[in-house]
């Protein structure tokens, strides 16, 4: 029942060295474009653009990607103003403070990829009913300040009455690379944490999942592709093709099993097995909340509540509010939707 999957996975195994696609792959094709996409980390919560490029959906729509992982929302940011990726793939937060700041060149955010937080919060011990309460005069590893994780959780640990004491003590310096050796080497009681060190650490034992920060959310604009507007007058068609494909993803991923998402994005994964991304997947799936995307269509509520949680978090104030015109564009998502069927 694989058979176009099979036939592109076993394109992939070749192509997608450094996950980028080349050589034979594009010979079907007669032109294609190439570009660069900064992604924040590697991580399965953005597999809707592992199963884009993964079923060869990119690269019917004309094009040749080289994924750079930046390893944070802001470096993201950084490689789109200087123009070393084409657009990036980050929280809309990035597009709203560059709106914000003194760039001439402004951001524009064209296509959802998730739904909400992908976020997991764990502890050291197994704790069968967990209360807020439990965090207070803890050491929580929390996420970088401004982010859309540390907005969000940090939304949460007010919304449930956590101390402000405990609020103002996270720890939020720690980078993407070093999460996973900073838990298991530091005194740290409780931590967010993002596939695949999620369920690695919780394999071996060394964390226990508590709760999922997207089920405790609810819907909020979260990781979204944006680019400068002068980018984008000037490659409407890549990021047209861009959004084309992702939407073709997120309609094949409504109907696909965990086992068929998981082998679709094993080559982007060099040593993860396919029973950990068939428990990821599944995670994800089932987590309660809506964790990725279902329509390339950047949400106007989901913005709305992300500005909300920015200006709860302190980092911007009430006036600094972006419309959502001004900082996002359906033109895109809107031509991706009737090519797939989407309402």
């Amino acid at each position: 029942m694989l058979t176009r999957r099979s036939v592109m996975l076993s394109m992939g195994a070749a192509a997608l060295a450094g996950s980028t696609l080349t050589g034979a792959s594009r010979s079907a094709f007669a032109q294609t474009k190439k570009i660069k996409v900064g992604e924040v980390v590697r991580t399965q919560f953005y597999t809707p653009m592992y199963v884009a490029l993964g079923l060869g959906y990119v690269e019917e729509e004309g094009l040749d990607v080289e994924l750079i992982s930046a390893g944070g929302s802001d470096k993201v940011g950084a490689l789109v103003l200087t123009d070393s990726v084409d657009f990036g793939l980050a929280g809309p937060e990035v597009a709203i403070y560059i709106t914000n700041g003194e760039s001439p060149d402004k951001p524009e955010i064209f296509c959802a990829l998730t739904g909400t937080d992908g976020y997991f919060l764990v502890s050291k011990e197994k704790i069968d009913n967990f209360e807020w309460s439990m965090l207070n005069g803890k050491t929580i590893m929390a996420q970088r300040p401004g982010s859309t994780p540390e907005l969000c959780f940090e939304y949460l640990l007010k919304q449930n009455g956590v101390d402000e004491a405990t609020i103002s003590g996270l720890v939020t310096n720690i980078g993407q690379a070093a999460r996973e050796g900073a838990w298991l080497s530091g005194d740290y009681d409780f931590a967010l944490m993002i596939e695949p060190a999620l369920s690695r650490l919780e394999k071996s034992g060394d964390l226990f999942v508590i709760t999922s920060i997207g089920k405790e959310m609810g819907r909020v604009e979260y990781t979204s592709f944006f680019a400068k507007k002068s980018w984008l007058a000037e490659n409407a068609d890549v990021a047209q093709s861009w959004t084309n494909a992702i939407a073709k993803a997120q309609k094949w991923m409504e109907t696909a099993t965990p086992q068929e998402i998981g082998e679709v994005i094993k080559p982007f994964f060099a040593s993860v097995s396919m029973e950990d991304h068939i428990q990821v997947i599944d995670r994800y799936l089932n987590a309660g909340g809506p964790i990725w995307a279902t329509s390339p269509e950047v949400d106007e509520g989901g913005i709305a509540k992300l500005q909300e949680l920015m200006v709860s978090g302190g980092v911007m104030s009430a006036d600094q509010i972006v419309p959502y015109d001004t900082v996002v564009t359906k033109e895109y998502s809107d031509k991706a939707k009737a090519l797939v069927g989407k309402s």
